[in-house]
């Protein structure tokens, strides 16, 4: 029977051919036919290592060399040939390598980032500057053998790789291509300055577009905040993706048209305006109809157009119809002015941006009583400051055939006459409505009627003093009357912020003319009906 010393030689003889060169540390190796257990050995005392086995590996293995190899590459032969199998050898750090299955390893304390003498598995870290982790770990995993492991950090933005050397070493190189600044999703910081928008509620309506935008493989949809000092947006993307934003951006910080309005709020006492209308020999009085504000509308519009002498530069974007009846409107008021029959509270104008809201208030504020307060020997009044008067607020918003849609809220909150003096009862009566009007024509908003009580006291003179007796030379009469809240708005419309000063200048010889024609349509009526006013 033969030694097993001798039969390993036997055997090693039979199936391998290895010459070592000393002058070179390469060794020539031809290989027919040997067990892989059999190939450990031969490259553990080639190399002069030990080398654990702890199961046998079956399998054969053969090789033609035709010219000699390092040592380093016949442990890459063993490696090679132990992957094939799903095993590999590890450093144990003990004096010896170890031979496990491949899946072990990834879990085993390998080397991390170090060079080593042998093809073993080792750990590298990877962090990028320009691509993300998550992203580059996908493109890797091209790069690895089956049995690597790869982890990503997205906090680092780094991924961990525990593979060999040489896969180690392609990753290397690709990471220098791949982790490259792509111009179509690498975020740069822009700052865009607002010229007439509001920073903060145009980012409202970015985010709102950005929630709907189709973005390519690999972008971040973008970041957009705003700075109210400055009035600027502030947004990070890409720069590809920067430019058609821009341009979003640009077409919404456009110059906004503004709208001028003027307000006219008048309180209209309905008997003396029909008496002002027999008067003057006119039908109706002074009411609002679907026709205007006054049933002798028309008859006084008669020779209006004749009269307007306006230079024809001048509000050219208001047609002569609409000049005409809104100076034929302001003489009816005048003339209810005029004979007490109307009194002209307030004559506000407000400029407002195109689709926002303004708002205008006329009133006081009153002392009203919440109630009272005991004590001890103490009784004391307590009141709250309450705003009486009337609100109004516009919003208006302007087509493309010039002309402007008006939304008014109109608000009067006021003391009832017969309330009592400590404990007043308040009403408020409030209008919401819409119209749709010409640049320069005038809407009227009516309904806003309250009861009026006068009280008048005459009496003889002297007699009326006479105690007792002078009651029978007094007399005591109570008026009732209605009085209308008319609130008269007329919009005009500021292409550009440059054309406010000029209209204003208009308006005034607007107004001069419309004096001068009251004057003349009402000689013009006292002449017609022989009215001596």
């Amino acid at each position: 029977m033969k030694s097993p010393v001798k039969f390993f030689l036997l055997s090693m003889a039979l199936s391998t051919f290895l010459v070592a060169s000393p002058a070179n540390d390469k060794v020539s190796l031809s290989i027919d036919g040997m067990g892989i257990s059999d190939l450990i050995k031969l490259v553990a005392a080639t190399t002069h290592k030990n080398i654990f086995i702890g199961e046998e590996i079956p399998g054969t293995i053969s090789y033609a060399g035709n010219k000699p190899i390092s040592k380093k590459e016949l442990y890459k032969i063993l490696q090679t040939t132990l992957d094939a199998k799903g095993y590999t050898f590890v450093d144990s750090g003990g004096g010896y390598l170890s031979v496990v299955k491949t899946a072990d390893a990834t879990q085993m304390n390998l080397p991390l980032m170090q060079k080593s003498d042998i093809p073993q598995m080792q750990n590298y870290i990877f962090s990028f500057h320009f691509a993300s982790a998550e992203t580059m770990a996908a493109k890797i995993k091209h790069f690895t053998t089956k049995n690597a492991k790869i982890t990503s950090s997205k906090e680092s933005n780094s991924v961990i790789v525990t593979d060999f050397p040489e896969n180690i070493a392609t990753i290397q190189k690709a990471m220098k291509i791949l982790d490259a600044r792509d111009e179509t999703i690498a975020n740069t910081t822009h700052v865009i300055p607002l010229k007439n928008a509001d920073a903060k509620l145009l980012v409202t309506t970015l985010n709102t577009i950005l929630g709907k935008m189709t973005l390519m493989p690999g972008q971040q949809p973008p970041s957009i905040t705003n700075d109210d000092t400055t009035n600027s947006l502030i947004v990070i993307t890409s720069d590809e993706l920067f430019k058609s934003l821009e341009a979003t951006i640009r077409e919404l910080d456009h110059d906004r048209q503004q709208v001028y309005v003027r307000a006219k709020i008048i309180e209209i006492s309905e008997k003396k305006s029909e008496a002002l209308g027999i008067k003057y020999g006119l039908s109706g009085g002074a009411k609002v109809g679907s026709n205007g504000l006054f049933t002798f509308d028309t008859l006084l519009g008669d020779g209006i157009t004749s009269a307007i002498s306006l230079d024809s530069s001048m509000l050219s974007s208001i047609s002569l119809p609409t000049l005409a009846s809104g100076i034929a409107l302001g003489a009816n008021i005048s003339l209810l002015n005029t004979n007490g029959a109307a009194n002209i509270l307030s004559e506000p104008s407000i400029l407002c941006i195109d689709n926002q809201e303004s708002s205008i208030y006329v009133g006081r504020t009153e002392s009203i009583s919440s109630g009272t307060t005991m004590g001890v020997g103490i009784t004391q009044q307590n009141y709250t400051r309450q705003d009486i008067g009337l609100t109004l607020k516009i919003k208006p918003r302007l087509s493309n055939d010039h002309k402007v849609l008006l939304g008014v809220t109109a608000k009067l909150e006021d003391i009832e006459a017969n309330s009592i003096a400590d404990r007043p009862s308040t009403t408020k009566r409030e209008v919401l409505t819409s119209a749709i009007v010409n640049n320069g024509e005038s809407v009227i908003i009516g309904g806003l009627i309250r009861e009026k009580i006068d009280e008048t006291n005459t009496k003889v003179p002297f007699l009326g003093d006479i105690p007792y007796l002078g009651n029978l030379f007094k007399s005591k009469a109570t008026s009732q009357d209605r009085v209308n809240l008319v609130i008269l708005l007329t919009p005009y419309i500021i292409e550009k912020s440059s054309d406010l000063s000029a209209l204003r200048t208009q308006l005034s010889e607007l107004d001069a003319l419309q004096e001068r024609y009251i004057t003349n349509i009402t000689k013009q009526i006292e002449a017609k009906k022989g009215v001596t006013p």
